[in-house]
């Protein structure tokens, strides 16, 4: 089926091509593949974003040339693998292939989100449920009414989002006590980075800001007017880049994502910020119970580096993405 989709999609191009399946055992790639007389080892995806691009950069040193076909590809992760040299082609006509045999680059324009219609999970309630659970994966087996508490949603959108996690096979019952597992967890984390940045973010923004010269400040400042400003008991802490680069040393940030449970008004007044619709800084209202999580800002300076990390691996820029697999591999793999 795989490769029936990836000859329909070179179909579109309208170009006359050979095409000859290869029987494989590789286990990291889908499809290899004859494509006029060169041999192509392809990954079929529906859905190609950013986030994606580290895993096929990596799989380049041992299959190449690489191809990647997908459904959709949106345009940042478009760019960063043209950027990288990695080949592609999706569901729309589109393609970027530099092959022995084929040099090609087609961008119409046309590509369109594919959603999936209906789900019980990947609403913004069951997002901020896997939050909790991304972070502490043992939280699955917490009462009801617990994580509702935790993840600020409603009693009844529990039960509902729970069974959706077992009816799609992202947990499952492990012993005779009716406990519960979390399974799959890197595809979890993969489809939560999409949710959070598209529907929990959106509905938890306060507003963009920027700095008065008052309130302005170095990201690497760690004297105790800092920590008491932007940590600490302040009622707010850092994401995003500003988040990543207390966390790494590595990142320079442009941009600050602020959660706190502090109101508009109180922003503006207690940290001197200005609104601003193209400020770079960006407020948002806590989408979880403050005390729930070992990096609350009740005792930290930043957010869960799982906040962080899907930010930055969202933002499709390439720094950001290097910067978030040094956080991926400290602090997130270890736990998933």
């Amino acid at each position: 089926m795989k490769f029936l989709k990836i000859k329909d999609f070179f179909d579109n191009l309208e170009f006359k091509l050979t095409l000859k399946q290869l029987k494989s055992s590789e286990e990291l790639v889908d499809v290899v593949f004859i494509l006029n007389e060169e041999k192509i080892y392809a990954r079929v995806k529906t859905d190609t974003r950013p986030q994606h691009i580290p895993i096929f950069e990596s799989m380049l040193q041992d299959y190449n040339p690489f191809l990647v076909v997908s459904d959709y590809i949106t345009p940042n992760a478009k760019k960063l693998l043209k950027n990288k040299g990695i080949n592609y082609i999706d569901g729309f006509g589109n393609a970027f292939l530099n092959l022995n045999t084929l040099k090609l680059y087609v961008e119409q324009g046309n590509a369109k989100p594919i959603y999936n219609t209906h789900s019980d999970v990947f609403t913004q309630a069951g997002g901020q449920i896997i939050f909790q659970l991304l972070q502490n994966p043992e939280n699955i087996n917490l009462t009801q009414r617990k994580l509702a508490e935790i993840s600020n949603v409603s009693l009844g959108s529990v039960s509902k989002i729970i069974n959706g996690l077992f009816n799609e096979g992202f947990t499952v019952k492990w012993n005779s006590d009716k406990k519960y597992q979390l399974v799959k967890r890197e595809e979890l984390l993969d489809k939560w980075i999409i949710l959070v940045n598209e529907k929990i973010l959106p509905a938890h923004k306060i507003g963009q800001f920027s700095f008065s010269k008052q309130g302005h400040f170095m990201i690497r400042e760690t004297d105790s007017n800092y920590e008491t400003k932007w940590g600490r008991e302040s009622g707010a802490a850092l994401g995003g880049e500003s988040g990543a680069a207390i966390l790494t040393n590595y990142l320079n940030p442009e941009k600050y994502s602020l959660f706190t449970n502090r109101s508009k008004t109180d922003l503006i007044k207690n940290y001197r910020l200005i609104p601003d619709d193209n400020g770079e800084i960006t407020a948002y209202q806590l989408f979880w119970q403050p005390g729930t999580s070992s990096f609350d800002f009740e005792s930290n300076l930043t957010v869960h580096p799982l906040l962080i990390y899907a930010e930055l691996m969202y933002s499709g820029n390439d720094r950001n993405i290097e910067t978030a697999q040094i956080i991926y591999n400290e602090y997130i793999k270890p736990k998933l």
